[in-house]
């Protein structure tokens, strides 16, 4: 006569299932992701702090490098003698400029338009005893200073 069917939920039971695995597989392959960029968080800082390390102890090797350098050279006035220069100095005929090289002889170079008389007596005085300078830079600059 009347039958009851029973129904068959199986099909429901498995996607259940198959959903709560879905789940499960994204949360961990997020916890991993999360995971490796920690760990290449954490690797990017200690290769930072091993650069500032090795950046630090360049620094010290430099500084002791200078420092053994500053030991090794001459006195002041053998650095002088051994130290190429320009001198512009007062001579009778006007200002002119010298080079001394390495070997401490001085070669005249040429003879400015600079007008001694013209000048201040703390100039004169100044060249008279003569400008000592390190770099064509700074000749070139003192030589504008008074010839215009």
């Amino acid at each position: 006569m009347f039958s009851q069917k029973k129904r068959n939920y199986t099909w429901l039971y498995v996607c259940g299932i198959l959903a709560i695995v879905i789940v499960a597989v994204f949360i961990l392959i997020g916890a991993l992701s999360s995971q490796n960029a920690e760990e290449a968080e954490k690797a990017s800082l200690e290769s930072r702090v091993e650069e500032e390390q090795q950046v630090e102890t360049d620094r010290q090797t430099e500084t002791q490098t200078q420092d053994q350098e500053k030991e090794d050279l001459p006195s002041e006035s053998e650095e002088e003698f051994y130290q190429s220069y320009y001198l512009v100095k007062h001579d009778n005929n006007g200002i002119k400029i010298y080079f001394s090289d390495e070997t401490g002889k001085l070669t005249e170079l040429e003879t400015t338009t600079i007008v001694y008389e013209t000048l201040s007596a703390e100039d004169q005085q100044r060249f008279d005893e003569g400008v000592k300078l390190e770099s064509r830079d700074d000749l070139n600059k003192l030589i504008m200073d008074y010839e215009s």
